[in-house]
């Protein structure tokens, strides 16, 4: 029995009877196709995937068509995460914070941000260097990861993924709400009102913001503030043995007026207690007087200006700094038991 069969634009007879098994199929699923009707070829064939279903046939608001997104958000792996994904502009992740991270200085990575024909990733001033080092050794621009001569272009996807990481300020859990970009962070915390202050007593390890260490102060260890008034003079008697006298400024800006003992007299030191340095600035005078009676030091005054005072937050407690008054041992009253310390603090525009 003789066939006709469709090769290219050709027509071809053959003999059914000489044809294997397989062959004979291809024949009758080839004359099958010539019974339908020719259609033109679809310009834009749709690419299938046999592991994802297919799109619901309901409108998107039939009730079925809910049910069967369900189905296929199942079959995904998505569960109701992948039904919410449309609404949702950011989602929470964990990645290494290497990649990061700049691969020669490793500092974090901000645009612009260059790769080398190879893709290694490098930041700007790392390129600055390069070039400059390719230049006085004339080994040319060079790549010191795959260790060739190349050239770089700006890795525009690389700085779209890194301007689009925040990360949360290390202050969160002291108030901080903040989301910064990852290569500003250390920027952001080093300003950051809600960073913690550390309490100077040896032994106490509380850390909290700013106000709450005022009440710390009084209501823990005893102290009794000193309220003053900028720009005015104060006079203070304070214990020979006391550590720390806390000073309270009428914007409530603290104040520890800081009496450390050494072999050559008493020094005394301020620091306002806040984080960082920040305005308002403040400056002191501070000084003290002999009046023990008859004695050869009587009436000598000793007298030191800070032009700035240091802001800390006590972590490493309190240094004394550029700037302290040196009180002698002849200059204090130890029959009193007392030091008398007049003290001027301004607050500068």
């Amino acid at each position: 029995m003789k066939n006709v069969s469709l090769k290219g634009n050709s027509l071809v007879l053959t003999d059914e009877a000489a044809l294997t098994p397989n062959l004979r199929k291809t024949s009758h699923r080839a004359h099958a196709l010539q019974s339908f009707p020719s259609h033109k070829p679809l310009l834009n064939p749709p690419s299938i995937n046999p592991q994802r279903p297919s799109k619901s046939n309901y409108p998107m608001s039939h009730p079925m068509a809910e049910e069967e997104e369900g189905k296929m958000a199942k079959q995904l792996g998505g569960g109701a995460a992948s039904a919410e994904w449309g609404s949702r502009g950011e989602i929470s992740v964990k990645i290494d914070s290497r990649v990061l991270l700049c691969r020669i200085c490793s500092q974090p990575l901000k645009p612009p941000i260059f790769k080398c024909e190879a893709g290694h990733v490098l930041c700007s001033r790392c390129l600055e260097k390069l070039h400059e080092v390719g230049y006085v050794l004339k080994l040319g621009v060079f790549c010191v990861l795959c260790c060739k001569n190349t050239s770089y272009c700006r890795c525009i996807e690389i700085e779209e993924f890194i301007d689009a990481v925040k990360v949360p300020c290390s202050n969160k859990i002291y108030g901080c709400s903040e989301f910064i970009k990852y290569f500003q962070k250390e920027k952001h915390e080093s300003g950051c009102t809600h960073a913690p202050c550390y309490c100077p007593e040896n032994g106490c390890t509380f850390v909290r913001p700013t106000g709450s260490l005022l009440n710390h102060f009084v209501d823990v260890h005893g102290w009794s503030p000193t309220y003053f008034r900028y720009n005015k003079p104060l006079k203070i008697s304070m214990a020979l043995d006391c550590r720390f006298t806390l000073l309270l400024g009428e914007d409530q800006s603290m104040f520890l007026l800081t009496n450390t003992l050494t072999d050559i007299g008493h020094a005394l030191t301020v620091v306002c207690v806040r984080p960082h340095q920040s305005e308002p600035s403040y400056s002191c005078n501070i000084s003290s007087t002999c009046s023990v009676s008859g004695s050869k030091a009587e009436g000598r005054l000793v007298f030191q200006k800070d032009p700035l005072v240091s802001s800390s937050s006590l972590l490493a407690g309190v240094q004394m700094g550029k700037f302290f008054l040196l009180v002698p041992p002849e200059l204090v009253d130890e029959s009193s038991g007392e030091l008398i310390i007049h003290i001027r603090i301004d607050r500068l525009a």
